[in-house]
């Protein structure tokens, strides 16, 4: 028992640590927003904001999410040195449709009823265009060999980590006027899977970013339905949970 505590102890120890460091990098952009004209905003959990000014957001009344996009993703060229490389375009697919569904379900669920969830834009619709930009995949064997008797848990992380192997998801977004057009608003995020002390999702390629998609989705419903000065968190570097 003595031991379980000095390792979860320790574990805590070396997550709070290194949580500074472990936060993603901002994207450079992929070009389906204007990254020059966002910046940081406090109260806001994303790493790049714009609103267009004088815009007043009360008027809408639903919301129309159309199918999230990829051809940026198939545009980039990371994906092709990728381990999954033959698999990549249908692991596209199905990580934008979970997307779509994820914030479709979230504005549904929404308990204060914000919008109203719309399968064709109207005249009283924000349209809300999400493109995913990122979508690194875990390394799975990686994982296993982490995990295993005697495999190193420590330098297979430090490997991860230089080679870019942890599991990464980056989305840019567009807020438009479903009527005439207009862009109200622009959105970037990029973030990094969350530091377990065991990570029971590594062992799936998608289940970090799958989180990461849920987390943003809840976030943009507090967003929508937040009051003036508050200040809406950006998800934790770290959990205790190991699913």
């Amino acid at each position: 028992m003595l031991q379980v505590l000095i390792a979860v102890t320790l574990g805590l120890s070396l997550m709070v640590s290194g949580c500074a460091s472990l936060k993603a990098a901002p994207s450079a952009g992929a070009g389906f927003v204007s990254m020059a004209q966002m910046d940081k905003q406090e109260g806001l959990p994303f790493q790049k904001v714009w609103f267009k000014p004088g815009t007043d957001f009360s008027r809408y009344k639903s919301i129309f999410i159309p199918k999230v996009r990829t051809d940026h993703l198939l545009e980039s060229t990371w994906w092709q040195q990728n381990f999954r490389q033959g698999q990549m375009r249908e692991d596209f697919a199905m990580m934008a449709q979970y997307m779509q569904d994820e914030f479709k379900t979230a504005f549904a669920n929404d308990p204060l009823h914000r919008f109203r969830v719309v399968e064709a834009p109207g005249e009283d619709s924000l349209t809300f265009e999400l493109a995913l930009t990122e979508l690194v995949p875990s390394n799975v064997a990686l994982s296993v060999l982490e995990y295993a008797p005697y495999g190193g848990g420590t330098a297979v992380r430090i490997m991860e980590r230089a080679t870019g192997a942890e599991s990464t998801v980056a989305f840019e977004a567009k807020m438009k006027d479903s009527a005439t057009g207009d862009t109200l608003a622009m959105f970037a995020d990029r973030q990094v899977k969350k530091i377990r002390i065991i990570d029971f999702k590594a062992f799936t390629w998608y289940a970090h970013g799958r989180e990461i998609i849920r987390e943003w989705a809840e976030q943009f419903v507090k967003l929508a339905n937040r009051r003036p000065g508050e200040v809406i968190e950006g998800s934790s570097a770290f959990t205790l949970l190991p699913w």
